[in-house]
């Protein structure tokens, strides 16, 4: 069996323990399938294999071997079609972060969740990250934030009626549903259960889905319906029993116990805590060990005799001890892990600004400039006028056949730094060649425009070049309006472009203005 065939049958190995019981094994799997990567070139794969280390790491509760390769995931750079694994990375270090008490670090990695996923139009994964968002908000207390992120989850799952997108749309409906429990607003929360259910045929989810299922025990449980209660804490007993993903959930569990100790259910919660103290007891999060020992000192007090209260309290002083000192411990080995974050960060945004900016002058290039636009136009109000600048520098080809190409650049760099000085609020690219463009947002007066293009054109046929300081160059420059009328980018860039085309047929260092809404022209 050849090297390439060995690595796929090791990934497929590594996959099905994702989403089955774990197993020490696991690292066997890894590490060996880590070795046969060595002789491999494709970053891609050596992504992947680092980020499901880390998520083997995340669902055996390793938490530093889980920061320390989803980092590892994060530095390495991908391919379009594996863009995925970096919403998917931040979305668990937001989790990680979160099960520590960083809320801070873990709203900063699901923000860059949500923006990986929004460019690479990745649905599953910008809705993952609204509820993820959400529950950090819901988590400390702040339900109006929570609540939005809810139903923007909603919002953009909300589409074509297939399955999976009906899914993620029921997950942010029944988290606003349970929030409004939790505020006590039961009568709202019992009309968006209605709504809920209207569409739950199209899903036809074999598994129950944890938080439906807690949405019905609260629903049940006000109504007094204490059979169907029961039916439904037994589900979700049986179901956090198999649940091999259950720290993806950790906080809903522990928010059901504590509902559970909250309003008696004396066995219930006695079972459920017992469940999630041997469960979290073999993970790295202290955090979670500490919230589970605090329900556990809240049910003694409730239901236990004084001598188990205070050996609970007891156990939960010595672990509230425990947890200030390990967490120094997790302070100190993550600097390094937020340190490479964001170095990666710094990296990113500089290699951002480099794909939208034209590599000689600094301006926003074609691709950039056209998208900057077309989303101002999307949300621009029709009453107001914009102004899109077309500009053409006179003869360049005869300037740099007969002066040589540094000239040539001499004359674009001058150039595009008048325009930065002039127009460095607008939006301003090059087309590359000799071809500018400039987009005027709000313009109050046409007047102050034409003014303005019309100094730019004399300013730049002052400027002088070559070894004489004898070459002096003109620009001719197309302009187009949509005073009052909603236009497309499009629209606009073929009025100015046709503008510019009137100011050369007319004799070149001039301006053309072309009014989009009564098609008209006018030379200056």
């Amino acid at each position: 069996m050849g090297i390439s065939a060995l690595k796929s049958e090791l990934r497929d190995k590594i996959l099905a323990y994702q989403y089955h019981t774990l197993g020490d094994d696991i690292w066997e799997y890894l590490d060996t399938y880590d070795r046969y990567l060595s002789f491999s070139d494709s970053s891609d794969e050596l992504a992947e294999a680092a980020f499901l280390r880390g998520d083997v790491a995340f669902h055996m509760g390793r938490y530093h071997d889980a920061m320390e390769a989803l980092t590892k995931s994060l530095q390495i750079e991908k391919s379009v079609d594996y863009a995925y694994l970096e919403t998917d990375a931040h979305n668990l270090l937001g989790m990680l972060f979160s099960f520590v008490g960083y809320e801070a670090e873990a709203l900063d990695h699901y923000l860059s969740a949500l923006e990986s996923a929004r460019m690479k139009k990745n649905l599953y994964g910008e809705v993952s990250a609204l509820l993820n968002i959400g529950l950090l908000y819901e988590s400390m207390r702040d339900y109006k934030k929570a609540m939005s992120y809810y139903q923007k989850s909603c919002h953009v799952a909300n589409g074509d009626l297939s399955a999976s997108r009906v899914l993620l749309f029921l997950l942010g409906m029944i988290q606003q549903a349970q929030l409004l429990c939790r505020m006590g607003n039961y009568a709202e929360a019992e009309k968006k259960k209605r709504e809920i259910d209207s569409y739950y045929h199209i899903v036809q989810q074999d598994e129950i889905l944890l938080s439906e299922s807690i949405l019905e025990v609260q629903l049940a449980e006000h109504a007094g319906n204490y059979k169907k209660v029961e039916e439904r804490i037994h589900a979700i007993r049986h179901f956090l029993n198999h649940d091999d993903q259950y720290l993806e959930q950790i906080d809903t569990y522990v928010e059901f116990c504590r509902f559970l100790v909250r309003n008696g259910k004396k066995e219930h919660a006695r079972e459920f805590l017992h469940m999630l103290q041997e469960k979290i007891s073999v993970t790295e999060f202290l955090h979670f060990r500490l919230k589970i020992e605090e329900l556990e000192v809240q049910y003694q007090k409730q239901y236990g005799d004084e001598e188990h209260y205070k050996l609970a309290c007891v156990h939960y002083q010595n672990m509230v001890q425990e947890h200030a000192d390990t967490l120094k411990g997790f302070r100190r080995k993550n600097l390094l892990n937020i340190e490479n974050l964001q170095e990666l960060e710094k990296r990113r945004l500089e290699f951002e600004i480099k794909s939208k900016c034209d590599l000689v002058t600094g301006l926003l290039n074609k691709k950039a400039f056209q998208q900057e636009v077309e989303e101002y136009l999307t949300d621009r109000q029709r009453n107001i006028t914009d102004a899109m600048v077309m500009i053409d520098i006179d003869n360049f080809k005869l300037i740099n056949d007969s002066f040589g190409h540094l000239i040539g650049d001499a004359v674009i760099n001058r150039l595009s730094d008048l325009i930065k000085d002039q127009f460095g609020r607008e939006i301003c690219g090059r087309f590359g060649g000799d071809e500018f463009l400039l987009f005027i947002k709000s313009c109050d007066d046409m007047a102050v425009v034409e003014a303005n293009v019309e100094y730019l054109r004399e300013s730049f046929h002052e400027l002088a070049f070559g070894k004489n300081q004898d070459l002096h160059n003109t620009l001719s420059i197309g302009v187009s309006y949509n005073n009052g009328v909603n236009t497309s980018y499009n629209t606009m860039f073929s009025c100015a472009d046709e503008a510019l085309a009137k100011a050369k047929e007319y004799g070149k260092n001039r301006v053309a203005f072309f009014e989009i809404k009564r098609g008209l022209l006018k030379y200056v």
